[in-house]
């Protein structure tokens, strides 16, 4: 009879307070690190002191458009679980650039698509580290490419416009506002 009371109570604060999947997918470790390299962007994750005190090593990448459908983009993977000659993206200078598949790794969608201009993406990682048990640490940023003053191709923030329903590049500068979920659980 506990039990019923319990799982009532658990069921009346889902529908009092909905959780939808991708509210909770969005939690994260820290913010994908992104940098321009030959005109493209390219991710690594940031040396947090998490990352530094155990070994983690790069796990999964995926880019995909923001939106109803998530289309596009480009994802991939180590190729196998003895690493080798894989550079690990922990810095800008060992990114992964898109489109361009490491050695060590192995695409999931190939070829990678071309990245619109003034388009919401999501960029994912996941690294992982197996030290006296299993951890994961989840990375993802919004962002979009546009062109400055100057006509080059330029990295901006993005996010949901929850008043419009659709995903919005953010202006050079601008920060993206908290969400809710974001302030509750999001760092």
């Amino acid at each position: 009879m506990q039990n019923f009371y319990r799982n009532s109570l658990i069921c009346l604060l889902l529908l009092l307070f909905p959780v939808t999947g991708t509210a909770m997918s969005r939690i994260k470790d820290a913010d994908v690190v992104i940098t321009m390299k030959n005109g493209t962007p390219c991710f690594s994750y940031p040396q947090d002191e998490e990352i530094r005190k155990r070994p983690y090593s790069f796990a999964y990448l995926s880019v995909s458009e923001n939106g109803p459908h998530g289309g596009g983009g480009w994802a991939m993977q180590i190729a196998s679980s003895d690493r080798k000659g894989l550079l690990d993206p922990n810095s800008p200078e060992t990114c992964i650039q898109y489109g361009v598949l490491n050695p060590g790794t192995k695409h999931y969608h190939e070829p990678a698509e071309p990245l619109q201009l003034n388009t919401p993406y999501y960029v994912h990682i996941n690294a992982s580290a197996r030290d006296h048990g299993f951890y994961e640490r989840k990375f993802h940023t919004d962002f979009c490419l546009v062109r400055n003053e100057k006509g080059e191709k330029a990295l901006v923030g993005a996010e949901y416009d929850g008043d419009a329903d659709a995903w919005k590049c953010l202006k050079p500068g601008e920060s993206p506002k908290r969400g809710f979920w974001q302030r509750l659980f999001g760092k």
